[in-house]
């Protein structure tokens, strides 16, 4: 009697706390869709990320050299946003699939780790080597500024090669793409929202094929505007789902 009391008490105790988890994870999702426009209102002003991107390097580091504060600021909370997004999948996984035990549901976890630390990697060259080759270049002769710009281009090159191509786009795609097709067969998310995040996984991969060879079919403000889109889509239906 005393251990189907205890029983009936903690399933009692765990459906009241199915609305908060639920919320608490929608919220979660809404912050990380909405995160990434807070560096582009940073850096977009001072450096004009991204489209600084596709600068010469002569050009970006006297940029970085004039605005050092203000570009280790803003890629301080691009970091922050990459970083949220190893546990959102996870806990998004946990939350469909009822827990990690699931292989696809750890493969997800993988993926998004892998990713988060692509990401990481890519990033820190910006709060770390690049300011330092800014400021070694404002105050080198033109000679000294050529070799820094090459060891800049080199540098970069390789960062988002490592950030870029395997965590925003293969690892990334990846693991959403494994949530995606298994939220469909499992039916354990709207049919609308399992699509909308398969695609957004195809254009992330997509991302990747210059790297290869291949023509860059999408441009990078589209994947992540979609990528953002199935995170917010995804956070109403959680709050939704409290009911």
């Amino acid at each position: 009697m005393i251990a189907m009391t205890h029983a009936r008490t903690a399933h009692n105790s765990d459906s009241r706390s199915e609305p908060a988890r639920s919320v608490a994870l929608g919220t979660f999702l809404v912050i990380e869709a909405l995160l990434p426009f807070a560096p582009l209102a940073i850096l977009g002003p001072a450096i004009g990320w991204p489209q600084s991107l596709g600068n010469p390097a002569a050009a970006q580091l006297s940029a970085i050299a004039a605005n050092a504060d203000t570009v280790a600021f803003g890629y301080g909370v691009y970091l922050l946003y990459s970083i949220l997004i190893a546990p959102l999948m996870i806990a998004l996984a946990w939350r469909l699939f009822g827990g990690l035990q699931r292989p696809l549901a750890a493969t997800v976890a993988a993926f998004a780790a892998l990713s988060v630390l692509a990401r990481a990697i890519g990033i820190l060259r910006w709060l770390t080597v690049m300011p330092v080759l800014a400021a070694a270049h404002a105050n080198a002769e033109p000679a000294g500024r050529a070799q820094i710009e090459m060891l800049f281009n080199a540098l970069n090159s390789y960062g988002g090669g490592i950030g870029e191509v395997l965590g925003v786009s293969l690892f990334m795609a990846a693991s959403l793409g494994i949530l995606s097709v298994a939220a469909l067969a499992m039916r354990s998310m709207p049919r609308v929202l399992a699509g909308l995040g398969l695609l957004a996984s195809v254009l992330l991969a997509a991302l990747a094929l210059p790297a290869f060879g291949l023509p860059g079919l999408v441009p990078v403000a589209v994947a992540v505007s979609m990528l953002s889109a199935w995170m917010l889509a995804v956070g109403v239906w959680m709050f939704m789902r409290r009911q």
